[in-house]
C-alpha cells in the first residue's frame, strides 16, 4: 500500500528570487470561500518582474488586484477576474510585487498557477545637481527610489529637495531639479557659523529691495562679522601650508598617500563688497575606489578608509611603474567580509592577466611581486555588510631575470625559471605548427637589463602540410577561429604499413559551398571516403583500405565559419574475424582492447562529461563480410545541468574546453550525505560580463539565499554551502559567448563554531553556529561595546568565528542623547582606575531637563569626587559635588544639558558610582500674546528660545525687539515684554502709511506739542486723507505746511469733528503739526500716500 500526502497551497506567500511560480489555494483543488491572501514577490535591486499566468480560472466576484510595488498603496497594475489575465504580461518598475487575491462568499474555482522571472530595469537619468548646491541622498535612479539635495552656506532651496523616479513605460523624475537661490532677507538660527548673501549673488541684486536677516545664535554664544576669511580647516587625511587668512592670501592643500584630493589644490582668501570668502571652497581627501598608480612608490586603500568601505562597491586600481622593475606589494592592514567581499590581485594590466590570488577575511595575506611592470588590483564589495577595509604599501624593485614571457595560445610551455641563462621552450598542441623559436633563453640584452633572446613563438593551423605516425589531427587554418575563404588546402595522413587510417570529425561546421573531401589515397583521383559540408560534429569515416588518406578542404563561399578538428590514429587492418580499432573518446576512456569477434569494448567519460551513445559495443561477424561493430563508439560531450549526488565531482560549462553555445539555460543540482556541507572550487571562469551570468543558490532551489550572481571573470576562488545541497543555474544570451567554466565540488564537515562567551554586563542574540551564522551582541544600560557587535562562522577547513566576542565595559566619559539612561564610574562595578578625569554630557531635546538619581556611590572621601553642573560648560552653575560613600540625593537640572565630571587621584580606589536619569519636560516662559499694535514672530517659549516683536505701522517699539528664555525653575523672558506706542511727532520717509495722535487708539492726555515731518522720494507728491479727525473745539488744531518747514504755504488748520477731507502737496514733503491746551482729549488718524 502506497499512501501519499498531498499539502495544498497555501493561502498567501512571500517569496524572494529570479524565477519562481505562484498557486492559489489548494491549488489545483477549488479554492475557499471568504478568503483574502496576500502574495509578495521580490527580486534582486536593480531588476523589475514579469508576471504571466499558466493557469487562471476565477468565479464571478472573485478577484486579483496586481500591484507595482511593495503594498497595496503602491500603482495598480490589474484587477483580473474570470480567465482575464490569460495571455497578460505584467512587468513591474521596482524590484516587488504585491498581490491581493479575495473571494466572496459564493461560488469557487480552480484558481490560478503565475509565473514569475526578473529582468534588468530601465533608469531615470541622472537629474544633475543645482548651482551653489549638492546631492544629500542618490539612491540609484530606479523607478521607485529618490534624489535628495540641499545648498551651499547662504542659498535656500527653491523647489522639492527630494525627486522620486517614477514608475510606468517611460523613466522620469516627478519634479523639475530645483535650485538654490541667494534669498532677501531671513532667519539663520542656532548655526556655528555661515554665511549671508546679497540676493540673487553673484548676480547683481535688483532694485528697490529692503532685506532683513536675522542671525540668532545658541544661549551662551555671541556672534562676530568677519574682518578676514574663516579658518579652512585641515581636511582629515590630509595637511595644509599656510595660515594667513587675510583677504588675497591663499592656503595649499595635500592628501596623505593613497587619498585624492576632492576640490582645488589651492585656494585664495577673496574680499568683494566687505565680504570674505574662500575661492574655491575648501577640498576634502577621500580614499578614492580605484584608480591609475604610477609612481614608484604609493598606498592603496579600500574606498572611505579608514571608515568602513560602502556596500556595492566594484573599484579598480592599475598599478604601473618603470619597465624594467616588477612591483612588491606589502599588506599592512587587510579585512574584508569572508565569502562576500573580495579582492582579486592579476599578474598584468587587466582582469584577464593570470590571477595571483582572491583574499577576503581578516587574515593579512602575505608579501606578493609581479612579474612584470603591471598589476591589476579588482576590490568587489556585496549589498550588505561592510568591514574595515585595507591598507597596502605598493614599491617598484629593480628586476633581475627576465619578464614572464607568458603562455602559449593551442600549445604548452616546459620551463618556469626566468633567471639569467634559462630557457623556456613551447611546444604546440596536436594539428598546431611553430611559428617562430620555439626555445628562448634570458641573456642580457644591448641596453644591460636582462631580456629574451627570441619573441615568443605562435601556435597556428596551417593550410594543408603532411600528417606522418600512428595518430594526430588535422585542423582547419586558423581553427578554433574562422578560417578564411578563397582557400584549398590538402592534407596527407600517413601511418605506419599494415595499418590503416581510421578518423573522426571531433567538431565539423563549415559554411555553404565549403566542402570537405577525405580520400582513400593521396590521390585527388583515390577513392572518395566522404564529402562533407555544414554541421557534422562527432562524425566517423569509414575505415580507408591503405595507411594513407587525402583530405582536401576548399572554401570557397562568402562566408566564413569555424571550419574543422579531425582527430585520426592507425589501426590494424580489419578482417572477417576482426572488427575494425576504436579509438578512446574525446574526455574520456575506452575500456579493453580486444576488437575480435564478440568482444565487448565499454566507455567511461571523465569527470563533468557524459556519454552520447551506447557505453558499450561488441564485434559481430558478418557473413561473407568483414566483422563490424554493431554500433558506433560514443562520444562525452558535457551536459546542460544535471542532478549530481556522488561526494565530488565536476561542473563544466556546455562544450567545455570549447566555447559554450548561446542561449542556453541550464541548471545543476548537487545533494550529498545529510549533516555535511559542499565546497565549490573555482578553476577557471570566463563568460560574457554582464550578460552571461552563472548563480549559485544555498539550497534545493532558486528561492534560497543566492551565494552570488557571476559573470566576466570575477569570481571567489571558493564558495561554501550551509547545507547539503546547492543549486546552480547558467544563462547566455543570444550573442556573444566565451570559454566558460570548469568548477570542481566535494563534500566537506558542517562542523558548528564554538559557543561564543557572552560578554559580563552584556547579552548574546542567535543560537545557531553553523557556516555563515551570525551571533550579535549588545550591551547593558551605561555600557559600551568594545568589538564586533556581529560576528560570523566562517567556512573553511576549522570552523572559528571571523571575529572574538566582544567586551561591555564602562567607559570614561561620552555623550548621551536619549530621553533616559545610565552613566557609570570606569570600569564598574569594579574599582575605577587611578588619574582619571571623566565628562559625560547628558544632551537632551530643547524644553527638558534631566532627573538624576544615584543607585550607587562609593569614592574615596575629599580626593575623588563627582561634580553635576546645570550646563555644558565648566563654568555653569554646580548642582552638587559628591565624595566618600553616602548616597547623593536626586537632582533636577533646569537646562537641556547636563554635565557630570568624575576625578580620581592617584591612591585609593573604590567601585564608583551608578547613576540613572531620565528627562523631564521644563515649563515654557509667559505667552507674551497677544501684543497690542504689533505682531510677535518665535517658534516656541522653552529654555533657550526666542521671540521678535515687531509693531504695526505708525507705532513704536518701546523695550527690547528679542527676548530669550531663560534657564531657572522659574521661567521668565531675559527683558521686560516690550510695548507698541504711537510717538509724539517723528521723521517719516516711508511711501505710505498713517500718522495716528499720541496714546491711539486712546484719546490724547497730556498738552504737548507734536511735529511730524514726512518725505517721498524726488518727484512725487503727498496725499493726505483726513480720515478720523475728533478734537476739542477750542485749543486743539492741526496745522498742515506744504513743504519742511512752518514758513512754507500752509493747505490748511483743521480741528473738531470733521468729515473726511483730503489734501494734496505739491513738493516731496509736508510737515504736521498737534497743537493741544484743552482740558479734555480726543483722537486723530490722517492716512499719507
Amino acid at each position: 500500500v502506497i499512501i501519499v500526502i498531498l499539502f495544498p497551497a497555501e493561502c498567501g506567500n512571500s517569496v524572494t528570487g529570479t524565477q519562481g511560480t505562484l498557486l492559489s489555494p489548494n491549488f489545483p483543488v477549488n479554492y475557499n470561500n471568504n478568503h483574502e491572501c496576500i502574495y509578495s514577490i521580490q527580486t534582486q535591486p536593480g531588476k523589475g518582474i514579469q508576471l504571466k499566468a499558466r493557469t487562471f480560472e476565477l468565479s464571478e466576484g472573485d478577484v486579483l488586484k496586481v500591484y507595482d510595488g511593495n503594498n497595496n498603496s503602491a500603482r495598480l497594475l490589474g484587477v483580473f477576474s474570470h480567465s482575464e489575465m490569460m495571455g497578460v504580461t505584467l512587468n513591474s518598475t521596482s524590484s516587488s510585487l504585491w498581490l491581493d487575491f479575495i473571494t466572496d462568499a459564493e461560488n469557487t474555482s480552480k484558481g490560478f498557477e503565475l509565473q514569475f522571472s526578473s529582468f534588468e530595469l530601465i533608469k531615470c537619468e541622472d537629474p544633475g545637481t543645482p548651482q551653489f548646491g549638492y546631492k544629500v541622498h542618490d539612491g540609484g535612479h530606479f523607478a521607485g527610489s529618490s534624489v535628495s539635495f540641499s545648498c551651499d552656506p547662504g542659498y535656500s532651496l527653491r523647489g522639492s529637495e527630494e525627486l522620486l523616479c517614477l514608475s510606468g513605460e517611460r523613466r522620469t523624475w516627478d519634479r523639475p531639479l530645483p535650485t538654490c537661490v541667494a534669498e532677501c532677507g531671513g532667519t539663520v538660527k542656532g548655526e556655528v557659523s555661515g554665511q549671508v548673501l546679497s540676493p540673487g549673488y553673484p548676480a547683481p541684486y535688483e532694485h528697490n529691495l529692503n532685506c532683513i536677516w536675522t542671525i540668532e545664535a545658541d544661549a551662551g554664544c555671541t556672534i562676530s562679522t568677519a574682518t578676514s576669511c574663516n579658518d579652512p580647516g585641515i581636511p582629515q587625511n590630509g595637511s595644509r601650508s599656510g595660515d594667513s587668512w587675510e583677504a588675497g592670501d591663499s592656503t595649499v592643500f595635500q592628501c596623505d598617500p593613497g587619498y585624492a584630493l576632492q576640490g582645488s589644490t589651492e585656494i585664495s582668501c577673496v574680499k568683494i563688497d566687505n565680504r570674505f570668502f574662500w575661492q574655491p571652497s575648501p577640498p576634502t581627501c577621500i580614499a578614492p575606489c580605484g584608480g591609475d598608480l604610477t609612481g614608484p612608490s604609493g598606498v592603496i586603500l579600500s574606498p572611505n578608509y579608514p571608515e568602513p568601505y560602502p556596500p556595492g562597491k566594484e573599484c579598480d586600481w592599475k598599478v604601473t611603474v618603470s619597465p624594467d622593475y616588477v612591483i612588491a606589494l606589502v599588506f599592512n592592514i587587510f579585512n574584508l567580509e569572508p565569502g562576500y567581499d573580495f579582492l582579486h590581485i592579476y599578474d598584468g594590466r587587466d582582469s584577464l592577466s593570470p590571477l595571483i590570488g582572491s583574499f577576503y577575511g581578516s587574515q593579512l595575506p602575505g608579501r606578493i611581486e609581479s612579474s612584470s611592470n603591471s598589476l591589476f588590483l579588482a576590490f568587489r564589495s556585496d549589498a550588505s555588510v561592510s568591514s574595515a577595509g585595507f591598507v597596502i604599501d605598493y614599491t617598484e624593485n629593480p628586476r633581475e631575470s627576465c619578464f614572464d614571457p607568458g603562455s602559449i595560445k593551442n600549445g604548452t610551455r616546459v620551463g618556469s625559471d626566468l633567471k639569467l641563462g634559462s630557457s623556456i621552450t613551447y611546444y604546440c598542441h596536436g594539428g598546431y605548427e611553430v611559428e617562430g623559436t620555439s626555445t628562448l633563453s634570458c641573456v642580457l640584452g644591448p641596453d644591460g637589463k636582462p631580456a629574451w633572446n627570441n619573441p615568443r613563438p605562435m601556435c597556428t593551423a596551417p593550410c594543408g602540410g603532411q600528417y606522418v605516425g600512428s595518430d594526430g589531427v588535422v585542423l582547419s587554418p586558423n581553427y578554433p577561429q574562422n578560417y578564411t575563404s578563397g582557400q584549398i588546402c590538402l592534407y596527407f595522413v600517413t601511418v605506419p604499413k599494415d595499418y590503416v587510417v581510421f578518423g573522426q570529425f571531433a567538431f565539423f561546421h563549415t559554411a555553404l559551398n565549403d566542402v570537405v573531401e577525405v580520400h582513400d589515397g593521396h590521390s585527388q583521383h583515390s577513392r572518395l571516403l566522404s564529402s562533407l559540408s555544414g554541421s557534422h560534429t562527432g562524425e566517423s569515416l569509414p575505415l580507408a583500405t591503405s595507411n594513407q588518406v587525402l583530405i582536401k578542404f576548399s572554401a570557397k563561399g562568402q562566408a566564413p565559419a569555424r571550419g574543422f578538428h579531425f582527430v585520426y590514429q592507425a589501426v590494424p587492418r580489419t578482417s572477417a574475424t576482426q572488427c575494425s580499432s576504436v579509438p578512446e573518446p574525446r574526455y574520456g576512456k575506452r575500456l579493453g582492447s580486444d576488437f575480435s569477434v564478440g568482444a565487448i569494448v565499454r566507455f567511461d567519460c571523465n569527470s563533468g562529461y557524459a556519454l552520447q551513445g551506447s557505453p558499450e559495443i561488441e564485434c559481430l561477424p558478418v557473413p561473407g563480410a568483414l566483422a563490424q561493430w554493431n554500433v558506433s563508439a560514443p562520444t562525452c560531450v558535457v551536459p546542460c545541468g544535471g542532478n549530481l549526488t556522488e561526494r565530488r565531482g565536476t561542473i563544466l560549462s556546455p562544450g567545455f574546453p570549447e566555447p559554450y553555445l548561446n542561449s542556453l539555460n541550464c541548471v545543476w543540482k548537487i545533494m550529498v550525505p545529510e549533516g555535511a556541507g559542499i565546497q565549490i572550487q573555482v578553476i577557471s571562469f570566463v563568460t560574457e560580463q554582464n550578460w552571461d551570468s552563472l548563480e549559485v543558490f544555498d539550497g534545493a532551489d532558486n528561492t534560497v539565499t543566492m551565494l552570488g550572481s557571476f559573470s566576466g571573470t570575477t569570481v571567489p576562488a571558493l564558495l561554501n554551502s550551509t547545507s547539503n545541497q546547492l543549486y546552480l543555474h547558467f544563462y547566455s544570451d543570444i550573442s556573444v559567448s566565451a570559454a566558460g567554466f570548469h568548477l570542481e565540488y566535494k563534500t566537506v564537515g558542517l562542523s558548528s563554531c564554538p559557543e561564543p562567551a557572552v560578554p559580563s554586563n552584556g547579552v548574546k542574540t542567535g543560537e545557531r553556529y553553523l557556516v555563515n551564522d551570525v551571533v550579535s551582541f549588545q550591551c547593558e544600560p551605561g555600557y559600551a561595546l568594545q568589538g564586533h557587535a556581529h560576528i560570523s562562522c566562517m567556512p573553511g577547513t576549522v570552523r572559528r568565528w571571523n571575529y572574538p566576542p566582544p567586551l561591555c565595559i564602562a567607559q570614561c566619559g561620552g555623550t548621551v542623547e536619549e530621553m533616559e539612561g545610565v552613566i557609570l564610574s570606569p570600569g564598574f562595578p569594579g574599582n575605577y582606575p587611578s588619574n582619571m578625569d571623566c565628562s559625560w554630557k547628558i544632551a537632551l531635546p530643547v524644553g527638558f531637563g534631566a532627573h538624576i538619581q544615584f543607585l550607587n556611590f562609593s569614592t574615596e572621601p575629599n580626593h575623588d569626587f563627582i561634580e553635576i553642573r546645570n550646563g555644558p560648560y565648566e563654568t555653569s552653575r554646580m548642582m552638587g559635588r559628591f565624595s566618600g560613600s553616602e548616597l547623593p540625593g536626586s537632582l533636577l537640572s533646569t537646562s537641556h544639558e547636563t554635565t557630570v565630571y568624575f576625578h580620581s587621584d592617584h591612591s585609593q580606589n573604590r567601585p564608583g558610582f551608578k547613576l540613572e536619569y531620565q528627562a523631564y519636560e521644563l515649563q515654557e516662559c509667559p505667552d507674551p500674546e497677544p501684543f497690542a499694535n504689533g505682531i510677535v514672530r518665535g517658534a516656541g517659549y522653552n529654555v533657550g528660545q526666542s521671540v521678535t516683536f515687531e509693531c504695526l505701522p505708525g507705532y513704536q517699539l518701546i523695550g527690547h525687539p528679542v527676548l530669550t528664555c531663560q534657564h531657572g525653575t522659574n521661567r521668565n523672558w531675559d527683558h521686560p515684554l516690550p510695548r507698541c506706542e504711537v510717538p509724539c511727532g517723528g521723521n517719516i520717509t516711508s511711501s505710505n502709511g498713517t500718522v495716528y495722535s499720541p496714546g491711539f487708539p486712546s484719546p490724547y492726555s497730556s498738552s504737548q506739542d507734536c511735529v511730524w515731518l514726512i518725505t517721498v522720494p524726488i518727484g512725487h507728491g503727498i496725499r493726505l486723507n483726513l480720515s478720523l479727525l475728533q478734537t476739542e473745539p477750542s485749543g486743539d488744531f492741526i496745522t498742515v505746511w506744504d513743504g519742511a518747514q512752518q514758513t512754507a504755504p500752509q493747505l490748511g488748520v483743521f480741528s473738531r469733528s470733521l468729515a473726511k477731507k483730503t489734501l494734496h502737496s505739491s513738493s516731496n514733503q509736508v510737515l504736521l503739526k498737534f497743537h493741544r491746551d484743552a482740558a479734555m482729549g480726543g483722537i486723530f488718524a490722517i492716512a499719507f500716500s
